[in-house]
Formats: structure tokens, sequence, C-alpha cells
């Protein structure tokens, strides 16, 4: 009778106990992936990434804060709130450096709330450990096997973790050199833009001038023509090399065929 007690409550605590445990899981789950896109709002490089990332995050930092509730670490419960907060805050903002301010509050509570739960877990394994102390040698046995399987799926979603977080850093990576690169080519085509400009705007000054005096030559009037070929840098920011080039050109075409135009009734005349 009394090793059938002792039985009978051995499975009634470990069953307590795998339950806690498959709480802490899911925790632990829903934990690291906030966490994880808490990383990605907070890496991206426009605001609509960053929303996009932070309602995920949020959506799983809720999660956290309930399961926190339910395994009874208060700690963790209180960070996914703070947590969660942050990154619907980061969602009710309008500019990126903003929103990632907010997001970044949250990656940084985010790895708190791993550390906690991870606490909370320990101490949930050290009163199981003294439930097991009180039990026979089989019962402890077998309640370790059944901890040791649990932990190896626990280090193997961490370690899924950890390779998820790198590929995310490469990606970063990866995006940063991309947007670097785009840069540096915009810079190289910004500055030749810069140069068409200054020489067509040099050359077209002089075939307006060369098209009065020839004008002047015949009527001593100078023709009308609309200077509409200077630029601002600004706008050549707004536009492509080969854009910049065919403004010229066409400038060139339409002071050339207002010119001709006009010689044309003096030639009537």
């Amino acid at each position: 009778m009394k090793t059938t007690t002792l039985t009978l409550s051995l499975l009634f605590a470990t069953s307590l106990f795998l339950n806690a445990q498959e709480l802490y899981e899911d925790a632990m789950t829903a934990a690291s992936y906030a966490y994880s896109h808490s990383k990605k709002a907070y890496g991206a490089n426009n605001v609509f990434h960053t929303q996009e990332y932070a309602d995920k995050a949020a959506e799983a930092f809720e999660k956290v804060e309930l399961l926190a509730e339910k395994c009874g670490c208060g700690v963790a419960n209180e960070t996914a709130y703070q947590a969660k907060t942050n990154m619907i805050s980061a969602l009710d903002q309008d500019t990126y450096e903003r929103s990632r301010y907010y997001t970044k509050q949250a990656k940084e509570l985010g790895s708190q709330i791993l550390e906690q739960l991870t606490d909370c877990q320990s101490g949930i394994e050290t009163a199981e450990e003294g439930i097991i102390a009180s039990n026979d040698n089989d019962a402890i046995e077998m309640a370790a096997q059944e901890m040791d399987q649990r932990q190896k799926a626990l280090e193997e979603q961490q370690r899924q973790l950890a390779l998820q977080q790198q590929q995310l850093a490469q990606q970063i990576a990866e995006q940063q050199q991309a947007k670097a690169a785009f840069e540096a080519k915009r810079a190289a085509e910004l500055k030749e833009q810069t140069i068409v400009k200054t020489k067509a705007e040099q050359a077209l000054q002089k075939l307006e001038i060369a098209l009065k005096e020839l004008s002047i030559a015949f009527e001593n009037e100078a023709i009308q023509l609309e200077k509409d070929y200077v630029r601002t840098e600004n706008e050549l920011a707004n536009e492509s090399l080969k854009d910049t080039k065919s403004f010229y050109v066409d400038r060139a075409k339409e002071l050339t065929k207002s010119a001709l135009k006009q010689f044309a009734i003096y030639a009537d005349d």
C-alpha cells in the first residue's frame, strides 16, 4: 500500500511537473519567436518592414504574457507586457526613427524574457528534484530520462534559434552591403550628371548667344528665346543620368527650333 501511495504521489507530481514544463517550453518557443521578429523589426531599413515585423512580434509577446502567467513566472509576464506595449507603440509611429526606437526597447526586453523564463523553469526543475528524491529509485530514473529527453529537445530548439539568428544577421549584412553599393553607384552617377549639366548649360548658353547675334546681324534686334535650360542640383537628384542627358538634348532641339521658326519669318519678309 505504501509503495502504491508513493508511486501515485510520484506520478501525480511528475504529471504536474511535465505540464509545467510544457507550458514553459511553449512560453520559450513564443519568446524565441518574439525575440527573432523583434530583431528583424529593429534591423529593417524602412518603416514598412519595421512595423510588419513589429506586428508579428507584438502578437508573440502577448502569447508569452499569457503563458508566463499560467506558468506562474510573474517577472516574465510583466516583461512580456512591457515588450508588447513597446511593439504596439512602434506600430503607432509615422516615422522610421521613432518606430525603430520602440522596437529596440522591445528587443532588449525580449532577451530578458528568455533569461527570466529559463530561471523560472530552473526553479521548477529544482522543486521536481526534491519530489523525486523522496520516492523510489525506479521512478526517479524514469523521470530523469523524461527530463533528459525534454532538455535535449529544448537544446535543439535553442540551436535552431541560434541558426535562425545567424541567418538573419547574414541577411541584414547582405542588405546593408547592397544598400551601400547602390548609394555609391548613385553618388557616382549624380557626379556625372553634374558634369553633364555644367557642360550642357554652357553650350546652350553659347548657342543662345550665337543665335541672338545672328538675329541682330539680320534685323538689328535680338530674337526672343526662352532660357529654360538652367537646372538645380535637387532636380538632378530626382532623375537618372539618361534623363539628364535627354533633358538637355530636348532643350537644344527646342532652342534651335524656336530660332529657325523666327528666322523663317525674316525670310518671308
